[in-house]
């Protein structure tokens, strides 16, 4: 009876063994499909105080997400097809972390939602991307796009005066032969009327010998088709430069829009932008830049910002900021004010002073 409980004790205990030996194949099989995948994001919260930034001159004090970055968390990951191929994706979604909400209401992957293969050749991707233009231009703005204080991806102060900086329904390639990247872009517009309506596309080359670096790219949209079967065309191009020169990094370039609508006269606007990055020590950075925004349309003001930034790195993930950048008009008059940032819906002044004191951790 013994040696038949110590026979049936000990098959157990093998059948266990066993048990516990596939869980963790199926713990390890698993832990190395997901290492393939990475959480990523960016939480950038700051108080921002503001002149003239109400109909009755008021100042403006407020919380806001996004002064160096924008706040933002998302999911990559890679698989390896063998042969030098890969198979990849992305999914980007961007939040305010001052109160939580989405950065677009009602779309959970607003930045970026793509799936695409890569080789030596080059990546091929398809779904809601960054444009050429916005890849290559955030290399060359000293202020990297933060939201305060930038004024890019517009031409200037004026917020119709942009770029696209990211499409839907798009199909992109990016290639790297040494030195130099191109990129191109492919938005289709889906309509049934006009394959041309709504549709955009652009390009880009970026050179770059790791202390000095050029660039050109282009960007193009058409807007959607109305009863007389005709669009409006907007078109975007820039040329930039950069140099480092020890802790010294020198940066600059010139940005062209042009907008030609079904009716009227055309619209265009120039933006001439430059800094420089000071790496005092290795923990902590100055940034001096300015915009200056020429206008060739009637009656709309030229309009200038400068900004100066101290970015202090507490951490690896870490560092906080502090921003200052002033804003005006220079000449025209056409009852809209110059803000600093992107828009002018706090902007009631021929001029307006911006101070801002900020957080941003990475994960």
């Amino acid at each position: 009876m013994n040696a038949k409980y110590n026979k049936i004790r000990q098959e157990t205990s093998v059948k266990k063994q066993y048990a516990v030996a596939a869980l963790a194949v199926v713990s390890c099989a698993g832990a190395h499909a997901q290492a393939s995948v990475t959480l990523y994001g960016v939480i950038d919260t700051n108080l921002e105080f503001l002149n003239h930034a109400g109909a009755s001159g008021g100042s403006l004090v407020r919380e806001n997400s996004g002064g160096l970055s924008n706040s933002r968390f998302g999911f990559r990951g890679a698989e390896d097809l063998g042969g030098g191929n890969k198979a990849f994706f992305i999914l980007e979604a961007g939040f305010n972390g001052n109160d939580g909400t989405n950065a677009s209401a009602g779309v959970l992957f607003n930045r970026t939602a793509a799936v695409g293969l890569s080789n030596a050749y080059g990546a091929l991707s398809a779904g809601l991307q960054y444009t050429a233009m916005y890849d290559t231009l955030i290399k060359y703005d000293p202020m990297v796009f933060g939201q305060q204080y930038t004024w890019m991806p517009t031409t200037g102060s004026v917020d119709g005066f942009s770029f696209k900086a990211r499409v839907n329904n798009s199909v992109k390639y990016v290639g790297r032969f040494g030195g130099l990247t191109a990129t191109a872009d492919y938005s289709f517009g889906g309509s049934a009327d006009s394959f041309q309506s709504s549709a955009a596309y652009g390009g880009a080359l970026d050179y770059d010998t790791g202390s000095f670096a050029a660039a050109v790219a282009y960007d193009y949209r058409n807007g959607a088709i109305n009863s007389t079967g005709m669009w409006t065309k907007s078109r975007n191009w820039s040329a930039s430069a950069r140099e480092q020169l020890g802790n010294v990094t020198l940066m600059g370039g010139y940005e062209h829009y042009l907008y030609d609508p079904t009716k009227g006269k055309s619209v265009s606007s120039a933006l001439w932008f430059g800094g420089v990055r000071y790496l005092i020590a290795p923990d902590f950075r100055v940034t001096a830049a300015a915009y200056y925004q020429s206008n060739k349309a009637d009656n709309v003001s030229n309009s200038l910002m400068g900004v100066l930034g101290a970015d202090y790195i507490l951490s690896k993930r870490t560092d906080v900021y502090a921003t200052v950048a002033y804003a005006a008009a220079t000449h025209y008059a056409n009852d809209e004010y110059t803000p600093v940032g992107l828009t002018s819906d706090t902007a009631f002044g021929p001029n307006q002073t911006g101070v801002t004191l900020g957080i941003r951790h990475r994960f």
